[in-house]
């Protein structure tokens, strides 16, 4: 495998590139106003009670036992993720089959699908009555209210994490090595252990670290399959939720305060096992091209692990993925098109897409804004704590949405430290559109510039620096140059940003007060018609939401088959 080159650039030079001062006050700026000075309202709060109270706040029983439920069950899903990710990478990078990149657009439906859709679906799947559940039954074994249950639900929404880390590592993988290992006698599995498992477990243990962290946050698709028992299936956000409810802020204050603690440890711990392994997967040389003929017996082993492998992938995507898919439509339809008409087409049905629409435009607009400021800062730009800032960036993706929206009460409610100037001059955030839009933003705040920042990276600075030289204006620059590059990414990450914004549920779940007519989004409008077991309405909203992730992710796939087109 080819060595990178490594510009080395002179940090003390006088910088070429016009628009440092710009895209740095534009990044720090936004950055410290969504993410940073509301996520610091979480620990000033902390801050007002004594370690007694705190500790015994967060060691009761109840507490701990909703820690350990969250912990095993996102650390057993992970681990799940980590295996099927890394043979759905696989599958998806070495292999061709029909309808390919139809699987392949699937794997992505987590992230557009609503996390409320999902709890729903799994929950009337796995239920002692449903579709997969009933079969399990007959055997006298209970899938929801159970922690297997909640392990399914994290499965869900981790799975694209593992895939789209090692998918482009496998991408990039030379095969000379592979080839080499075998003119030397190595068998298959010697070779996948021995000369490509180690390329690819830094991105495993990437991916398997992000699956880790969105199950230890996750509340959507949780709180419904697992059906909230003491002791048994309560999990952290939920328990915070309730504290919630219950106007016990400094419990959910000190419950959140742990819970994001335990988020940034693991996060390290696997930031830091990533980077010590890549010290040790840096190929040098490179093996010109060998070609083998494979023996009839090593032929047919070949195919054999081919079809097994595409099988097992394909079941697991059909299982995990497409059942819940169909159990929606289904359940949507079963009592005929004028009964799925009139629940999308009442007023408050419409009010909540409308509102949900709303908080998708402006996240969008505003993300895009700072995506394209801060992939170009750091991007372009060489600064002490430039690492630092990329770090920052990430922290929503680690942060439980429950999280989430709790820091902005704690900012702009009235137990927050601007309630009582917000108060003062009539303005209201909390249970209000406003707080929906901001925790909109700050969930979705890192899609856009996640998209564009390797992008930006790969391409370098040749190009703009010498226009700068030349004399032309920053502007002039961008449009020119650097936007023609990034114009597939910088759509790429729109569309991703509004497939997660029109999902969003914890978050906008704990800050908009569930005001029908008035705050509800959709998903919040699926929860309120499931708990009012008006289960038809429920599944047809759900439905409508499948169908706007579905749109969203037939564009998604058009862009890139664009895209490639054009290489």
């Amino acid at each position: 495998m080819d060595q990178p080159i490594i510009k080395v650039r002179n940090k003390k030079a006088p910088r070429i590139i016009p628009g440092f001062g710009l895209s740095l006050g534009v990044t720090l700026s936004m950055l410290s106003c969504i993410v940073l000075i509301p996520l610091a309202s979480l620990f000033l709060s902390a801050g007002t009670l004594d370690f007694h109270e705190f500790w015994e706040i967060v060691t009761s029983k109840q507490i701990l036992s909703g820690y350990r439920v969250s912990l095993l069950c996102a650390l057993a899903a992970a681990v799940i993720n980590a295996v099927f990710g890394t043979i759905l990478a696989w599958v998806l990078v070495r292999y061709d089959f029909p309808g390919k990149r139809i699987w392949n657009g699937i794997i992505e439906l987590p992230f557009a699908l609503p996390t409320a859709v999902a709890g729903i679906a799994l929950t009337t799947l796995y239920s002692d009555e449903g579709w997969i559940g009933g079969l399990f039954a007959k055997l006298g074994i209970s899938i929801a209210y159970t922690p297997t249950g909640i392990i399914i639900a994290m499965v869900f929404v981790g799975i694209p994490f593992v895939v789209r880390s090692v998918q482009p590592v496998l991408e990039k993988l030379d095969r000379e090595y592979e080839e080499a290992a075998a003119m030397l006698g190595a068998g298959r599995a010697r070779i996948f252990f021995k000369v490509i498992l180690p390329e690819l477990f830094p991105a495993v243990i990437a991916g398997f670290g992000l699956a880790l962290a969105r199950g230890i946050g996750e509340y959507g698709s949780v709180i419904f399959i697992a059906g909230n028992i003491p002791y048994k299936t309560q999990i952290a956000p939920l328990l915070i939720m309730t504290k919630l409810e219950q106007y016990k802020y400094a419990d959910a204050t000190a419950i959140a305060f742990v819970l994001l603690l335990i988020s940034f440890l693991v996060m390290l711990l696997i930031n830091g096992i990533q980077i010590y392994m890549q010290r040790f997967t840096k190929s040098g040389g490179n093996v010109q091209p060998v070609q083998k003929v494979l023996a009839p017996r090593q032929e047919t082993a070949r195919r054999t692990a081919r079809c097994t492998l595409i099988g097992i992938s394909l079941f697991f995507l059909t299982v995990m993925l497409l059942i819940p898919l169909g159990c929606v439509i289904f359940n949507a339809l079963k009592d005929g098109f004028p009964v799925f008409f009139d629940a999308i087409l009442d007023k408050y049905t419409l009010h909540a897409l409308s509102l949900t629409l709303l908080a998708t435009v402006l996240a969008v607009a505003v993300n895009t804004v700072f995506g394209v400021f801060a992939a170009y800062l750091l991007s372009k730009f060489y600064f002490r704590g430039r690492q630092v800032l990329a770090t920052l960036i990430d922290l929503p993706f680690s942060i439980s949405p429950v999280i989430a929206g709790l820091i902005f009460i704690l900012t702009f409610g009235n137990i927050g430290w601007m309630g009582d100037f917000l108060q003062q001059h009539g303005i209201k955030i909390v249970f209000a559109v406003p707080g929906i839009i901001l925790a909109t933003i700050f969930v979705t705040f890192p899609f856009v510039f996640r998209e564009l920042f390797p992008v930006m990276s790969a391409m370098g600075t040749d190009e703009e620096e010498a226009a700068a030289l030349m004399g032309a204006k920053h502007s002039t620059i961008f449009r020119r140059i650097t936007f023609p590059h990034i114009k597939w990414a910088l759509l790429y990450g729109i569309v991703l940003c509004a497939a997660r914004a029109m999902g969003e549920f914890g978050a906008v779940s704990v800050i908009s007060g569930h005001l029908r007519g008035v705050t509800n989004t959709l998903p919040l409008h699926v929860e309120i018609l499931y708990n009012e077991f008006n289960t038809t309405a429920a599944f047809s909203v759900s439905a409508l939401l499948v169908m706007m992730a579905i749109i969203i992710l037939i564009l998604r796939n058009f862009l890139e088959y664009k895209k490639d087109r054009k290489l």
